[in-house]
């Protein structure tokens, strides 16, 4: 009887391990992958309109440590780079505007409307985004979700991702076309800068 008990136990107590070790394994598997869509809506989360916004602190500061998270390796180091760079000297960045918004200034915050998949591999994507602005915070858009289907969006940016270790990271951001702005960047760099970044 004492045998059978025993045994019932270390069956018991495998069976436990098993399962927490494959509750684990699926854990660490949900929450290591991501999917482009879910990149971009982070992204412009940071956006989103705000209710009597006085610090004006709408948007993605894209030199922010934070922000790596967000960027890829190769991507990052260019903006880190035309950072420094352009610091050092006194100068404005390269990139003088917000490539996310494709904009000087996102005024009170973007609607987005649509974040669409037009390419995807188990490597790359191209994502399109369609948004509109939300001006002097008088616009009915503010009234509305961030992310909805309800209109079209007059504005449009478009994204290359890349998928490494299962999370997805904007590479470039281009235009219509798929020129991007990371080799105009790089070029611009090492014309005015002699930057040393490939």
């Amino acid at each position: 009887m004492l045998i059978n008990y025993f045994n019932l136990t270390k069956n018991y107590c495998g069976i436990t391990a098993l399962i927490g070790v494959l509750f684990l394994l699926q854990t660490q598997t949900a929450h290591g992958q991501s999917s482009p869509t879910e990149t971009i809506e982070q992204v412009y989360s940071f956006y989103q309109p705000q209710q009597d916004n006085k610090s004006n602190d709408i948007g993605l500061d894209r030199t922010d440590s934070k922000s790596e998270q967000f960027f890829s390796p190769d991507f990052f180091k260019v903006i880190k780079e035309d950072d420094k760079l352009t610091s050092e000297q006194g100068d404005g960045s390269i990139m003088d505007y917000d490539f996310i918004c494709n904009c000087q200034d996102p005024m009170d915050g973007l609607i987005v409307r649509n974040i669409g998949i037009l390419q995807e591999t188990e490597h790359t994507a191209r994502v399109k985004v369609s948004f509109d602005f939300v001006i002097n915070g008088s616009d009915t858009f503010q009234k509305d979700d961030v992310f909805t289907t309800d209109r079209p969006g007059q504005q449009h940016t478009y994204f290359n991702l890349i998928n490494l270790d299962n999370h997805w990271f904007i590479d470039d951001v281009t235009d219509e076309k798929n020129v991007g702005i990371k080799k105009t960047w790089k070029e611009e760099l090492h014309k005015y800068y002699h930057s040393s970044i490939q």
